[in-house]
């Protein structure tokens, strides 16, 4: 498209829909109460019966997908009411019912096991009690207490009382085998002062615990870690943390030598040799550990992934599954930044959740639909760490098994304006997706886009979204971005500043490539090679 064009469009539409603190409030009493505003005229639906010709989808979907419907979404979307969408809060359920009431209203179904749009998962704030932690050590030397609040820092906990034989590992930075530490207590000695290279060592014991299987862990410092060392990790071990799962995190106690050496035999040439740096592990046999390390949920939060589905028309193929994806929260409200505390996440990813409601309102639109299911999932917790795409694919439900997700198109941060009118198509080379997506687009060249490589390889970005949890199950995969920007993750991520017109058409693009791949008689494939990197960067995670 030409230059002037663009921004005639784009300046057109901030002219019409201003933005304003009045203008969001007033948004978010709308669409929280009174339904659904009508963007865009319905389109007649196009083309005979029959018929499945390109050129009537692209018709409905260009006549439906614009700029200006784009805007009007996003314009909600991140708009101040919303508070950033942190995962949880207010304004991230405020959102996931807006999505809801949007699919709703296009006539998309829900996807969710209890016949809503909504799977909830859990993501709770936990606290440790440190002062009521009260452990026993009992072995060949004698026995000890372990007890809150002085003397120990704690994280985690137990949701019941603690039994277990001890294992001393030494080298922490070697994962045993899945199950190996299973009913066992972990002992590990970390040497030296606290700092940040000491916490690393720290969290490789806890990780090292986590991964065998273990009930938890102790670990043993020096008698020189002294007093003040322990004042600053239970600082920050006291503070709340949010977990994913309806479980507890695994116990971890740090307490002194002293103590350890008073109830193991043998414990200080251990750990003379774990700090030489030799690899082994040791049953303590006669060594238990027994008490309770409580622990008390802060929040119990339950935010949502949003799952809504178009059925397929074809009787063979409605029941595999063509899956978009796009994260709608964002990380809420942080540190102003010139009088701005909001981070409104336009971009980051405003873009790719609206990108996948006008792809959803232009598909329900075809006088024939795919022939192939495809579901819309709006994911929660990506900003946590990928958390509600993790989720949805471990607790798929039960009308759309992972085993049917024939391919996953993610859409994140797809309206910088960085690269102008390039769409960065992740993971191209992996599978049978990539081609797909460059031979539509070069047919389409009214779309005015350029389908690139993976401009920073050395980042992995393919591996930093969502996708990177239906990879991990084996489900080819691409990941549409335009870019990190000066903005990513600041105040300034908001509506005005965002490309909306190639926004739009990226958004074409994802429904041409969605309708491609849902009404094509062969699956999507991987390349051999690719599929070989992702088993080997997903090992583990299945």
């Amino acid at each position: 498209m030409e230059r002037t064009r663009i921004t005639t469009t784009r300046m057109a539409t901030r002219a019409k829909f201003p933005r304003s603190g009045a203008l969001a409030a007033a948004g978010l009493l709308f669409w929280a109460g009174a339904g659904a505003l009508e963007l865009e005229a319905q389109v007649p639906a196009a083309g005979n019966a029959g018929e499945r010709d390109r050129s009537d989808a692209a018709a409905v979907i260009d006549r439906v997908i614009t700029p200006e419907t784009y805007y009007n979404r996003l314009a909600f979307l991140a708009s101040d009411a919303l508070m950033g969408r942190d995962t949880p809060s207010q304004g991230l359920e405020v959102a996931a019912e807006w999505l809801r009431s949007e699919h709703r209203r296009m006539g998309i179904e829900p996807g969710a096991d209890d016949g809503s749009y909504f799977q909830r998962w859990p993501y709770r704030q936990i606290r440790s009690d440190r002062a009521a932690t009260s452990l026993r050590l009992t072995g060949p030397r004698g026995s000890a207490s372990v007890a809150g609040p002085d003397g120990i820092a704690v994280r985690g906990g137990s949701d019941g009382d603690l039994a277990a034989d001890l294992v001393f590992v030494a080298n922490p930075a070697e994962a045993p085998a899945p199950g190996s530490l299973a009913g066992k207590m972990v002992i590990v000695h970390v040497p030296g002062n606290f700092s940040q290279p000491w916490l690393q060592r720290l969290n490789q014991a806890n990780a090292l615990a986590q991964a065998g299987g273990a009930v938890g862990s102790l670990v043993v410092v020096d008698a020189g870690f002294g007093a003040e060392g322990m004042a600053e990790l239970t600082e920050r071990f006291d503070r709340p943390t949010w977990r994913m799962g309806w479980d507890m995190a695994p116990p971890q106690v740090v307490i002194g030598q002293d103590v350890a050496a008073s109830v193991i035999e043998g414990f200080e040439a251990m750990a003379a040799r774990s700090d030489g740096g030799e690899s082994f592990m040791v049953d303590l046999a006669g060594t238990r550990v027994t008490g309770r390390v409580p622990a008390e949920v802060v929040v119990d939060g339950r935010p949502a992934n949003v799952i809504a589905v178009l059925p397929g028309s074809d009787p063979d193929l409605r029941h595999e599954f063509v899956v978009l994806s796009a994260h709608y929260d964002h990380v809420g409200v942080g540190t102003p930044v010139d009088g701005d505390s909001i981070y409104n996440g336009a971009d980051d990813n405003g873009s790719g959740t609206v990108a996948l409601l006008e792809v959803a309102n232009a598909l329900s639109q075809l006088e024939h639909g795919p022939r192939r299911s495809i579901a819309f999932v709006h994911v929660s917790g990506e900003e946590k760490g990928l958390l509600g795409a993790s989720w949805f694919v471990d607790h798929a439900p039960e009308g759309m098994p992972v085993e049917r997700m024939i391919a996953n198109i993610n859409a994140d941060m797809i309206g910088g304006d960085a690269h102008r009118d390039t769409l960065v198509v992740i993971g191209k080379t992996y599978s049978t997706l990539g081609p797909l997506v460059d031979e539509l687009n070069d047919s389409m060249p009214e779309l005015g886009l350029t389908t690139s490589d993976d401009l920073w390889p050395e980042q992995r970005f393919f591996f930093r979204s969502d996708q990177f949890h239906f990879m991990r199950k084996e489900i080819p995969a691409l990941f549409f971005f335009t870019g990190v920007h000066e903005c990513y993750h600041r105040p300034c991520d908001e509506v005005e500043r965002l490309d909306v017109d190639k926004a739009s058409r990226v958004a074409r693009l994802l429904a041409h490539a969605a309708l491609e791949v849902a009404n094509r008689d062969e699956r999507p494939e991987w390349i051999p090679e690719g599929l070989a990197e992702v088993r080997q960067l997903t090992a583990g995670g299945r």
